[in-house]
């Protein structure tokens, strides 16, 4: 496969490429956390991850993209399983296409963050802006 930067064409992330840097990132990563912009009360995830483990907080600080606290987000983290990898997928990744007309993939409003077992971000998501941050060394 390409390498998933060469997958990006102006910025926007087709889901191949959301899919590409996700795996990219698989060999480092301990734990997964999910955080629920808009709550995580019914959210099909969970059917998908609901053999999984997570612990689960109210309030996220700022970092990741994001300058300030959400006190209202909810965040699960997750210990690394390939199940994981596969809810996203079927979920249809992170965003939708930038030609998709659609707000949200099945995901919604959750952004995402890879981190590795001393709990150093990997990279993340901020679904709502499209963007994929990934930190510099």
């Amino acid at each position: 496969m390409e390498n998933w930067e060469d997958l990006v064409k102006g910025g926007a992330y087709s889901c191949e490429a959301q899919t590409a840097w996700m795996h990219s990132l698989r060999p480092k990563t301990a734990y997964i956390e999910f955080v629920f912009n808009q709550g995580d009360k019914k959210h099909r995830l969970f059917d998908l991850l609901a053999h999984h483990e997570s612990t689960r907080t109210v309030g996220v600080k700022p970092g990741n993209g994001y300058g300030n606290t959400r006190d209202k987000a909810v965040k699960h983290r997750f210990a690394y399983d390939r199940d994981i990898v596969d809810a996203i997928e079927e979920l249809g990744a992170f965003f939708p296409d930038i030609k998709s007309k659609n707000q949200w993939t099945q995901l919604g409003d959750v952004d995402v963050v890879f981190l590795d077992k001393r709990g150093r971000t990997l990279g993340a998501t901020v679904t709502h802006e499209r963007m994929i941050v990934v930190p510099s060394d």
